[in-house]
C-alpha cells in the first residue's frame, strides 16, 4: 500500500511539473516574441521607411545612369553628401563617426542595388517603362531631403540598445519591400552595431 501512495505521489509530481513547464514554454513562444517585434518596430519604423525610401529612389537613380552611361560609383558626390551630413549631424548632438557609421553602409548598399539594377537591364531583364528622372535636378534633391530625415531619426535612436534582433526585423521589413537580401543586410548593418549599445 506504501508503495502504491508513493508511485501516485511521484506520479502526479511529474505530471504537475511537466504542466508548469508547458505552460511556461507556450507563453514564452506566444507572447514573448510579439512583444518584442512590436517594441522593434515601434522604435525603428520611422527609421527604416527613410531607409526603404532612399533605396527605392537607388532604383530611380539607377535607372536615371544606365540611361545616360554615368557610372554608378561617385566618390565626389558621395564624399560631399558624408561632409555636409557630418555638419549637419552636429546639430542634431551626432559626432562626425555616428554619422558616418549610418550614412556610409547607406552609400554602400545603394551602390551595390544600382549595380545590381543595372547588370540585370543590361542583361535582358525587363527595363522600367518609364523615361528617366532628372539626377541632378529630381533625384538628388529627394535623396538629400530623404538623408537629412535619417539624421534626424538616427539621433533618436543611436543611443538606445539595438542588437540583432532589431537588426534581422529591419532586414525583414526592407526584404518586404522588394529589396534583395545582400542590399538590405548592408543597409541595416549600423543596427546593433558598437556605439548602439546592447539588450
Amino acid at each position: 500500500m506504501r508503495w502504491l501512495i508513493v508511485g501516485l505521489i511521484e506520479f502526479f509530481s511529474v505530471i504537475t511539473l511537466r504542466s508548469l513547464l508547458f505552460g511556461l514554454s507556450w507563453v514564452l513562444i506566444t507572447a514573448f516574441p510579439a512583444s518584442v517585434t512590436a517594441a522593434v518596430d515601434e522604435h525603428l519604423n520611422p527609421l527604416v521607411t527613410l531607409m526603404i525610401q532612399r533605396l527605392q529612389l537607388s532604383r530611380e537613380v539607377a535607372w536615371s545612369k544606365c540611361r545616360s552611361g554615368i557610372p554608378v560609383a561617385d566618390p565626389a558626390r558621395e564624399a560631399r553628401m558624408l561632409t555636409d551630413l557630418r555638419s549637419a549631424g552636429v546639430q542634431e548632438g551626432l559626432s562626425a563617426a555616428e554619422v558616418t557609421r549610418l550614412f556610409l553602409p547607406q552609400i554602400a548598399a545603394s551602390r551595390r542595388y544600382q549595380e545590381e539594377l543595372i547588370a540585370g537591364w543590361r542583361s535582358g531583364i525587363d527595363v522600367p517603362k518609364i523615361a528617366p528622372l532628372d539626377l541632378a535636378n529630381d533625384l538628388r534633391p529627394r535623396l538629400d531631403k530623404v538623408n537629412r530625415e535619417m539624421l534626424r531619426q538616427w539621433a533618436k535612436i543611436y543611443r538606445e540598445p539595438l542588437d540583432w534582433a532589431d537588426r534581422e526585423e529591419a532586414r525583414r521589413m526592407l526584404m518586404e519591400r522588394g529589396i534583395p537580401s545582400d542590399v538590405a543586410k548592408i543597409a541595416v548593418g549600423p543596427l546593433g552595431s558598437p556605439g548602439s549599445g546592447s539588450r
